[in-house]
C-alpha cells in the first residue's frame, strides 16, 4: 500500500504541500531532541562550530536560549541520518518524487523563546539543483504553533516562478535576503500547526516562512530536504558535494 494515497499526492500538486500525523513516536523524538540539546551543550561527540548559528544579539554564547540553527546535522552525526533514512519517510518522499532519493541537506532548527522570524522565501532559490523539484520533511519536535513560530505556506506557489529574492532581511548583523511582501498573495497563506513527531512535506519551489516565537519554550524542528538522483548541480562557480543516496540508484553524469 503506497504512503500516499491517489487524494494525497493531488493535493501535494495542487497545494505544494502535504501534512503526515504522528510520523515519529515520542520516543524517538526525546531522542533527537536530547542530542539536538547535547550539541549545543557540547556533550558528547564534537560537532563543528562553524555550522551553529545564533539569535540576533548572542555574541557567540552558545546556549539553548541563544543557537538559533544547527546546520548539516545528517553528514556529522548518524542519529540524524538514520532518521533521514528512515523507510517511513522515504516512502512518502518516493511517492512525491519518485523512487531515486539522494539527501540533499539538513537542518536543525532551535526557536528558542524569543527566536526571530524567517521571512518569504523559496528554498530553490538557494538550492543551485535542476529540475528544482526537491521535497522538505520538516518534522515538529516540539508542538507547532502560530504564537511560537510554525510554518506558513503560501498554497499553490509551487506552481509559480522562483522569484527574485532580492529584499534586504537583517539577522543580527548579517543581510539576508527574502522574497518582497508585495510579491505575495497573502489570502492564500495556511498556517502548518503540528503536533509533536507529525511532519510536513513541502515542495522546494513554495513560498514559506515562520514567526518568532512569542512563548517562553522552544520551537524546534528538524528538516531534511531530498531530491531525485537525476537531478544534477548547477552552479558552475562553486563544486558539487556529495549527497548521500538514500534510495534507488544513481545515474551517470548527474549529482
Amino acid at each position: 500500500m503506497p504512503s500516499v494515497d491517489d487524494s494525497q499526492a493531488t493535493r501535494f500538486a495542487a497545494d505544494g504541500f502535504l501534512v503526515c500525523e504522528d510520523l515519529l513516536s515520542s520516543k524517538r523524538v526525546d531522542v533527537l531532541s536530547r542530542r539536538m540539546s547535547e550539541i549545543v551543550s557540547g556533550v558528547g561527540r564534537s560537532f563543528p562550530a562553524s555550522l551553529i548559528e545564533f539569535e540576533p544579539g548572542a555574541n557567540g554564547v552558545k546556549s539553548e536560549a541563544t543557537v538559533r540553527k544547527i546546520n548539516q546535522c545528517t553528514a556529522h552525526e548518524e542519529l540524524f541520518m538514520a532518521c533521514a533514512a528512515e523507510s517511513g519517510i522515504l516512502d512518502i518522499v518516493e511517492s512525491l518524487i519518485g523512487p531515486d532519493i539522494k539527501l540533499y541537506g539538513s537542518q536543525c532548527f532551535m526557536k528558542p523563546p524569543g527566536g526571530i522570524e524567517k521571512p518569504w522565501h523559496q528554498d530553490s532559490a538557494y538550492f543551485p539543483i535542476e529540475p528544482a523539484e526537491l521535497v522538505t520533511c520538516w518534522i515538529a519536535l516540539d508542538e507547532a504553533t502560530i504564537e511560537n513560530g510554525c510554518l506558513a505556506f503560501i498554497r499553490g506557489s509551487h506552481r509559480g516562478p522562483i522569484l527574485d529574492h532580492d529584499q534586504p532581511w537583517m539577522v543580527g548583523g548579517r543581510t539576508d535576503m527574502q522574497v518582497r511582501d508585495e510579491q505575495i498573495d497573502i489570502t492564500r497563506e495556511v498556517h502548518i500547526e503540528l503536533k509533536r513527531g507529525s511532519c510536513s512535506f513541502h515542495h522546494s519551489r513554495l513560498l514559506h516562512r515562520s514567526g518568532a516565537n512569542q512563548t517562553d519554550k522552544p520551537r524546534r524542528g528538524l528538516a531534511f530536504h531530498y531530491m531525485s538522483s537525476r537531478s544534477r548541480w548547477t552552479d558552475s562557480a562553486r563544486p558539487s558535494a556529495t549527497y548521500p543516496l538514500l534510495r534507488g540508484q544513481e545515474y551517470d553524469g548527474h549529482v
